[in-house]
This record gives C-alpha cells, sequence and structure tokens, in this order.
C-alpha cells in the first residue's frame, strides 16, 4: 500500500501534460505550429490574389494621391508654421481693411470737393449780382455825366450863334436833348467786359440796354467807352473785387 502511494506520488510530481498525450507540451507546439504555417500560407494567398487583381484593374496613383492615402505619420514631413499661418491671415485682413478706408476716403474727398465748389458757385453768382447792381449805378451816372458834358460843349457852340436871345436855362435845356439825341442815335456806349457782368446788368430794372454796345472780353478789365475815349473811369474801383469772381 506503501509503495503504491509512492509511485502515485511520484507520478503527482510530473507535470500533468506529460500524463496525457493529447495535451503534451511538444504535441501542443506541434499543433501550433501547423496553425501558425496554415495562417501565414492563407496570408499569402490573399495577398497574392490582392495583388494580382490591383494589377489587372490597371488603377495607377500618382505623388499627390498617395500623399493622401499614406498614414498620417507618413505624411507628417510636410508641417505647417502656425505662427507664419497667422501672420499671413493679420497681413491679409490688414491689407482689405485699408483698401476699404481708401476707398471710402476718396468718396468723401470727391463729395466735399463737389460741394465746396458748389458753395464757391454761389457765392460767386450772388457776388457778381450784387456787382451788377452796382455797376449798372455807376453806369447811369457815367452816362448823365456824359450827356451833361456833351450838352455844355454845344451850349457853349449855341451860344456863339445865337447870342443872348435864349435865356441860359432854356439853351442848357435844349442843348441836353440834343446830347441825349447824339449819344442814343448816333454813337452807341461801347461797354466792354465780363459776360456774366453784362448779363447781371440786363437783369437791373431801369437799364436800357440798347444804349449800349457789348464786347465780351476775357479780361478782368472792364470799360464804358465812347469811340476811343474812355468814358466810365470810376469803374476801376470794383475791378479788385470782380477780377477774383471771374477768373
Amino acid at each position: 500500500m506503501e509503495k503504491t502511494s509512492e509511485e502515485f506520488q511520484g507520478k503527482a510530481s510530473l507535470p500533468f501534460s506529460s500524463v496525457l498525450n493529447d495535451f503534451s507540451q511538444r504535441h501542443v507546439v506541434d499543433e501550433e505550429e501547423k496553425i501558425l504555417s496554415f495562417a501565414e500560407q492563407a496570408k499569402r494567398t490573399c495577398e497574392d490574389e490582392g495583388h494580382e487583381a490591383f494589377s489587372l484593374s490597371g488603377v495607377v496613383f500618382s505623388e499627390d494621391n498617395m500623399e493622401d492615402i499614406l498614414p498620417l505619420h507618413v505624411n507628417a514631413e510636410k508641417t505647417i508654421d502656425v505662427h507664419v499661418l497667422q501672420q499671413e491671415v493679420v497681413h491679409q485682413a490688414v491689407q482689405e481693411t485699408t483698401e476699404k478706408l481708401q476707398t471710402h476716403f476718396a468718396a468723401e474727398k470727391k463729395r466735399m470737393e463737389e460741394e465746396h465748389i458748389k458753395a464757391l458757385e454761389i457765392a460767386k453768382d450772388s457776388a457778381i449780382e450784387a456787382l451788377g447792381a452796382d455797376m449798372h449805378h455807376q453806369l447811369t451816372e457815367g452816362l448823365a455825366n456824359l450827356r451833361q458834358e456833351i450838352a455844355q460843349d454845344i451850349a457853349q457852340i449855341l451860344s456863339g450863334f445865337i447870342g443872348e436871345k435864349m435865356t441860359q436855362d432854356v439853351l442848357k435845356q435844349f442843348a441836353a436833348k440834343l446830347a441825349g439825341q447824339v449819344v442814343d442815335a448816333n454813337q452807341f456806349l461801347i461797354l466792354e467786359g465780363n459776360e456774366k457782368l453784362f448779363e447781371q446788368l440786363k437783369k437791373q430794372q431801369g437799364f436800357n440796354s440798347s444804349q449800349f454796345e457789348f464786347h465780351p472780353t476775357n479780361s478782368t478789365e472792364i470799360r464804358l467807352r465812347r469811340g476811343e475815349v474812355v468814358v466810365a473811369t470810376q469803374l476801376s474801383s470794383l475791378l479788385a473785387s470782380l477780377q477774383e469772381l471771374i477768373r
């Protein structure tokens, strides 16, 4: 009985796999090798069949397509500089903002210039209109003075022939009437100057434009003359103001 127990203990100390032939270490290794060799053979068969099918498909990949197909760790050679990218974005935003501001400022400048020119034209027309009224007054006085001077000359001539038979007042009245006819009918007064001023003179109430012959000129000078004789020299006081308006 003791011998049997010792034999059992001796056998029990051996690996359990050595007792069962189906689960022995060598048998397991042989089965693993068979399984691995079968898996490798199946893998090679699949790869060969896939390669053959891909070759028959005629598909050709370019380098650009390969960059998209390759894994991220393979395509990671092309790194992106975030700082440079930020600078480019900021530069583009500054450029677009600058262009918008330049366009806005140009339009605003043009609008202000147009308003300024319009305001100057209004002020110029108003000033010329006022000068036209003043000119009408001075022309009327100049014409009256001219007639008076002619009347005096005629009175002196007539007095030599008529003597004392006509009173001095009657003689002056006759001479004034005769002088008016000479000025109005025989020879026009010539008015030279800016055409805008002529238009303002014609608008004045009581101004008889038929008494004048208008000669528009590009000059800023304004003259009233009879023949070659300058009559209204008093107009020179208006030239300084008028020259600034009609240039």
